[in-house]
């Protein structure tokens, strides 16, 4: 069996933070002993990309990029592969699709959860993403409620395979703890950055008084607004500000952090919120989404009413005030997210396209 992963972002030197997991999930299907390669868009190796940004015209050059990225692969190279795994139904999925009557290689498409944001509109990317999902050979995405949602608002039945965190990074190891309350992610709305923000800003008095170390690291389209919005509020000076982090960085503020907060508005899965679990770290999230099939309640994090701020505070103040015999739990915390793991990922899906090559 061979693969071809077909992705839009791929890790490089200008977006060192883009779409980890395909890299992962590639290494770890090679170390299984399976040919695998990767075609990717060339514009994100030479153009910082940040989710949220760029314009009409930065989106034209993207997508033509894609085009002249992929064309030798999926009209010559690609015939010799068994499966081309497609990491998104719009893109790169559309091109997958058009280009099968060339290569024949069965269509694999993974929906990660820019499904949900479709369906917020409705417009021509809901029909790009459903025309391309119902002509896959499989779906395979990354949750119960995403595999609800298509076959729901979608009409396609689907697998579900994790996407994986990276376990030989993201591992608990015992040390100080100097992070009360760490965020990190895209500075975008669907994250609940200003949901989080609203919750320190409604009750800065506690937060310092109690001299709580607070970090957020983001960046995206919506970053200057967010620092703008801590410093109109008054709570710039309560909060620790950093960009996005290499996963190698990331894990040392996972390892140093009591709380990690992910406070998503809609969420289909939320690898953070599993990485940071995995670590030893808890976790204070929304109720929403993919993130309650992992986020056992009183065991390694505490669900708050979505959208509702002043539940995100009594939740973080809950833990704060338990975190004591949290501390002694993290090696046991850590373990309830073992079954999502890259290697778990890269059985699925290799079991799954196994049987997919043969019907």
């Amino acid at each position: 069996m061979r693969i071809l992963i077909a992705t839009n972002g791929y890790p490089a030197k200008k977006n060192p933070t883009r779409q980890v997991f395909v890299k992962n999930i590639f290494s770890e299907l090679r170390n299984l002993n399976i040919e695998t390669d990767v075609v990717f868009n060339q514009w994100f190796r030479h153009f910082r990309s940040d989710l949220g940004t760029g314009s009409f015209v930065t989106s034209a050059f993207r997508v033509l990029a894609m085009a002249l990225s992929y064309a030798p692969w999926f009209f010559y190279r690609a015939r010799k592969y068994s499966v081309i795994y497609s990491q998104g139904s719009v893109l790169p999925g559309i091109f997958v699709a058009l280009s099968k009557p060339f290569h024949h290689a069965k269509h694999a498409g993974y929906a990660h959860g820019s499904e949900e944001e479709y369906l917020l509109k409705k417009g021509i990317l809901f029909k790009i993403s459903r025309f391309v999902l119902n002509r896959c050979d499989l779906v395979a995405t990354n949750s119960r409620y995403m595999q609800n949602l298509l076959k729901k608002e979608y009409g396609c039945e689907s697998v579900i395979i994790h996407p994986g965190y990276n376990h030989h990074v993201f591992c608990y190891e015992p040390g100080p703890k100097n992070i009360d309350i760490f965020f990190t992610g895209h500075a975008i709305e669907r994250k609940g950055i200003g949901l989080l923000m609203k919750a320190i800003s409604e009750n800065r008095e506690f937060y310092s008084a109690g001299n709580v170390s607070i970090h957020i690291h983001f960046s995206g389209g919506m970053e200057q607004h967010y620092h703008r919005l801590a410093k109109e509020s008054g709570i710039d000076t309560l909060i620790t500000f950093g960009g996005r982090l290499d996963e190698h960085v990331l894990v040392e503020h996972y390892r140093r952090s009591k709380i990690v907060v992910l406070p998503s508005v809609r969420e289909p899965l939320g690898l953070v919120g599993i990485e940071a679990i995995a670590c030893g770290a808890f976790l204070v999230a929304s109720d929403t989404g993919g993130i309650k099939e992992y986020v056992q309640d009183g065991v390694n994090g505490l669900l708050f009413e979505n959208g509702n701020h002043h539940d995100l505070h009594k939740k973080i103040v809950q833990a704060l005030e338990c975190y004591p015999s949290i501390e002694a739990r993290q090696p046991e915390i850590a373990r309830t997210v073992e079954s999502f793991s890259v290697s778990e990922s890269a059985k699925q899906t290799a079991a799954h396209f196994q049987k997919l090559r043969h019907e």
